[in-house]
């Protein structure tokens, strides 16, 4: 069985178009489509739909799709665990993680890390809550940086709580209190990011049964900051997300006392590759030091 073919597929599948797997992966257009009629050719049936909008799989295809990852998973293991019986620590470990930790923690942990590890690469890859709890449940990514939350499968390391915190314009007449009552977003106008099952401020405000008026939905948390800003209404952010960071808005502390709980997120011990695990206890070690 041909690896490579199934991770091009894979990656087809995560981009839409052979083209731009090509230039991820290093391919030309017409080498990514000769292996993707071969791969055909070899299960028996199509595997792509084209349209105007690009290549997407059909319904056989996506129903391979946790299969071949965990066919590459076990792949990357074995791959990992003969160079390091051959005393070379070397592989590649997949990160999930908020916009705030690919910020604040990841550079600092993967530059130490690589000091003694300098063969082993990361790919990181950013999301929301939702998004990362499915990514590790599916196996997409190997640990994920994210806020705890409930009902999903996978192993949980605590490291942090992160307070979040009213972020509000200068001259907003809430800018001249010391602490926020949660309560006083009731009816504000408030931008928010876009809602993703686990995401903290709407469990926040649903929690403590505040419904502020939002007027904006944005991408990221930057674009909110930008929009308060210029005077567009309130938001709530993480601690961890707002450090370093000014402008043309006043930070207060919310009453009660709300935050999320930051950790370390894996499918199971066991599944680990040996680069997953040094990196784990690694980072665990650090963040709780930081």
């Amino acid at each position: 069985m041909d690896i490579k073919k199934w991770k091009v597929m894979l990656a087809v599948d995560d981009y839409g178009s052979f083209t731009r797997v090509g230039e991820e992966l290093g391919y030309t257009q017409s080498g990514i489509t000769q292996m993707m009629k071969a791969l055909e050719k070899e299960v028996g049936f199509s595997l792509f739909i084209k349209d105007n909008h690009g290549v997407t799989l059909t319904n056989e295809a996506k129903s391979l799709i946790p299969s071949i990852r965990e066919l590459l998973r076990a792949n990357e293991i074995l791959t990992q665990e003969i160079a390091f019986l051959n005393g070379a620590q070397k592989g590649t470990i997949k990160i999930g993680t908020y916009l705030s930790c690919s910020i604040h923690w990841i550079p600092k942990i993967i530059r130490k890390f690589q000091q003694e590890h300098p063969e082993i690469i990361f790919r990181v890859y950013e999301g929301a809550e939702g998004e990362l709890a499915d990514w590790i449940q599916e196996r997409r990514v190997d640990i994920g940086f994210i806020s705890y939350q409930k009902g999903h499968n996978y192993q949980f390391l605590p490291v942090m709580d992160d307070d979040l915190y009213a972020v509000i314009p200068t001259n907003h007449p809430l800018a001249e209190y010391d602490e926020i009552p949660i309560e006083a977003f009731q009816g504000q106008p408030f931008v928010i990011t876009e809602y993703t099952p686990g995401n903290d401020v709407h469990r926040v405000l649903k929690e403590y049964n505040v419904k502020p008026d939002i007027r904006y939905i944005t991408v990221n948390e930057f674009s909110s900051i930008s929009m308060v800003e210029h005077e567009l209404g309130l938001t709530i952010l993480p601690g961890l997300l707002l450090r370093g960071q000014f402008g043309e808005y006043v930070i207060r502390p919310i009453t009660p006392r709300i935050y999320r709980r930051l950790g370390l997120a894996y499918s199971a011990p066991e599944e680990l590759s040996p680069a997953s695990k040094i990196f784990l206890k690694y980072a665990k070690c650090f963040l709780l030091d930081d």
